[in-house]
């Protein structure tokens, strides 16, 4: 389907229903009322969407984009090992931010594509890239798998995310826990699970004796 040439007004429907779909869920999401809100007529977004659910595809490709910026946003603001913690507080706090859309992200059936798959995987790529870096660098650890490793990863933050979104952790945040107590407590536990991974992904250090000097443990050279 060809699509006009505005894409300032493309991007701009997907930001209003993924607004919408924060604000009441995708299934009250309609059309009409993203045109509404955008100053159109509901026939302006069909001439880019034909759809809702065409719609809502496009909203989470993009959001998979915003939730893999704050990623590398945090990535760069950060060193060394404290890179992945980064990534993975960004994850984690991104979720807690946008609940609804982290929602559609992972619980809409998808329309599979080899494009679409490398967009929406793009922050899991990264945080891949990222170790692969410090493992370069002698920061970590020689992993067999790396992307093993990642997606178990992915799987522990997306598990905690969840847990915590739902309300079945803490209980319904806004009732029985503020959006700020949620906050500290996600962090802390992201925190606590880094922690975790950092002992086993750890390079291991050279074993020296009561004085501090090289043995001949793993790690150390042999003495000649």
């Amino acid at each position: 389907m060809a699509r006009p040439a505005n894409p300032a007004l493309a991007l701009d429907i997907l930001r209003v229903t993924a607004d919408l779909v924060e604000q009441k869920g995708p299934d009250n999401v309609t059309m009409r009322e993203v045109a509404e809100r955008l100053g159109y007529s509901a026939t302006t977004i069909y001439l880019y969407y034909k759809d809702k659910d065409e719609l809502l595809q496009a909203t989470i490709d993009r959001a998979f984009e915003w939730f893999a910026d704050d990623q590398d946003a945090a990535a760069e603001a950060s060193a060394g090992v404290d890179v992945l913690r980064a990534r993975a507080r960004a994850y984690a706090l991104w979720a807690l931010q946008h609940p609804n859309v982290y929602r559609l992200m992972f619980e809409h059936p998808q329309r599979h594509s080899a494009e679409r798959s490398h967009t929406r995987r793009r922050s899991l790529r990264h945080f891949a890239e990222s170790v692969q870096q410090l493992i370069d660098n002698g920061e970590l650890r020689c992993f067999e798998n790396i992307d093993l490793m990642c997606n178990l990863v992915w799987a522990t933050l997306h598990g905690l995310v969840s847990l915590i979104i739902s309300g079945r952790m803490f209980g319904p945040i806004g009732e029985l826990v503020s959006e700020e107590d949620a906050k500290v407590r996600i962090i802390g536990l992201v925190d606590a699970s880094f922690e975790q991974w950092q002992r086993v992904w750890a390079v291991e250090p050279p074993a020296t004796n009561e004085f501090g000097e090289c043995g001949t443990g793993d790690g150390c050279d042999s003495p000649s």
